[in-house]
């Protein structure tokens, strides 16, 4: 026969570790959530990144175009007079060539809007994006005739073709990231 207090104490032990499992998994579902928003973190850090670089491009790209009407005498850059204060889509035509979206009506103007942003998110995807995750436009700021120069701020925001539903506007948290300006000055 065994004596009574061996059992209580296998007993005591079965307990014991139970309490360490429960332990371990608590601690296991906080590493877990660490580690989830790390990941998220990341995520969020190499779309901004993303943006950055789309945004620095384009200032490059709107100045090769004034620079390219200024050489040519060509019209392919918004004239001051009246087009301050809207916005337009550049295309990459290859190499180091970029002209401003036309039609025959001449350039295409956007205003740039949080809530009418689908009148051009689709439209102006940036084409060196293959995937098709962002857009990108150029926001005419103001002119300065005598000195011959315009500020001109870049707007690169996520389209919608990633579903990720982003309004532009919003604060940065989860996969949306609110859009990205980069203000610029244009040597006319």
């Amino acid at each position: 026969m065994k004596p009574m207090f061996k059992s209580k104490y296998e007993g005591m032990g079965f307990v014991e570790a139970l309490i360490a499992i429960m332990v371990v998994g608590a601690s296991s579902v906080v590493l877990m959530q660490i580690a989830a928003h790390t990941l998220q973190d990341m995520i969020q850090n190499e779309t901004i990144d993303t943006m950055t670089q789309y945004a620095v491009e384009g200032a490059t790209m709107v100045q090769n175009v004034a620079m390219q009407e200024k050489l040519t005498g060509e019209n392919v850059f918004p004239d001051p007079i009246g087009n301050a204060n809207y916005c337009y889509v550049i295309d990459k035509e290859g190499g180091n060539q970029y002209s401003v979206r036309k039609n025959a009506d001449g350039f295409i103007k956007y205003t740039y809007d949080p809530i009418l942003r689908g009148d051009y998110k689709e439209e102006a995807l940036v084409a060196e994006d293959e995937a098709n995750l962002y857009f990108r436009i150029f926001c005419i700021e103001n002119y300065n005739l005598t000195d011959s120069y315009s500020i001109v701020k870049i707007i690169v925001g996520q389209s919608t073709i990633n579903q990720v539903i982003s309004d532009g506007k919003s604060i940065t948290k989860g996969y949306s990231v609110k859009d990205y300006t980069y203000f610029t000055v244009v040597n006319l």
